[in-house]
């Protein structure tokens, strides 16, 4: 198994890059907004070639027994990654196809339900964006709460000793802001969440306890 991968850029081709390391060349797939990222990197032979860490997910099956690497520049992107091929349907390549606007605005669209932003990315039909939807909802919170252009330090990651109004003022801003929520209705679910579960202390366990709130 593949987990990272660091070393020197020799190629970028349009959706991969051949990353030599330790004089061998791997071909690694990259996902549209990884490819966004790296887009100050160079490729070529000495001092032209940038150096490079990739978090890869490693994929092979006894139907497609040619491994496949595809790479991430966080281990929160892959992660969530490997929650979008956890649905019906999604399999690695169509999952990092799909990944072409950052892994929060897309965990955000999940969240609020978004289905025709989901139909919009590469490869996501109707049914697929029905499919990450039911599947994925109540389990995307930790990557909407990514900080926009820091996604390697997830906001649901703050200390558990984080004060009430702070996390009452941080989740009822991203219900606002990133899932479309009236204001006086994040209040109300925050203030109904807490009120069930008066110990949380994460952005994380306050959305769980939203999003049961929601289906109970």
């Amino acid at each position: 198994m593949i987990a990272t991968l660091s070393g020197l850029v020799r190629k970028k081709l349009e959706d991969r890059i051949v990353l030599e390391c330790g004089g061998v060349g791997y071909e690694v797939f990259l996902s549209p907004i990884t490819i966004a990222q790296l887009e100050h990197v160079t490729a070529g032979r000495g001092e032209k070639a940038s150096e490079l860490e990739l978090v890869v997910y490693y994929h092979a099956t006894r139907d497609q027994p040619r491994p496949v690497l595809i790479g991430f520049t966080s281990d929160l992107d892959k992660e969530f990654f490997e929650k979008l091929i956890t649905v019906k349907d999604v399999g690695p390549m169509v999952a990092a196809r799909a990944l072409a606007a950052p892994v929060a605005e897309v965990a955000a669209a999940i969240a609020r339900q978004d289905e025709k932003y989901l139909r919009a990315l590469p490869g996501i039909g109707q049914q697929k964006a029905k499919n990450i939807v039911a599947q994925l909802q109540a389990k995307v919170a930790k990557f909407a709460l990514a900080r926009p252009g820091v996604s390697a330090e997830p906001v649901a990651a703050a200390p558990a000793t984080a004060d009430a109004d702070g996390l009452r003022e941080l989740v009822w801003e991203v219900l606002v802001k990133q899932l479309g929520h009236r204001p006086s209705e994040a209040s109300q679910l925050v203030t109904d969440a807490l009120r069930r579960r008066p110990s949380i202390s994460t952005p994380e366990e306050l959305f769980d306890e939203i999003y049961r709130g929601q289906k109970a």
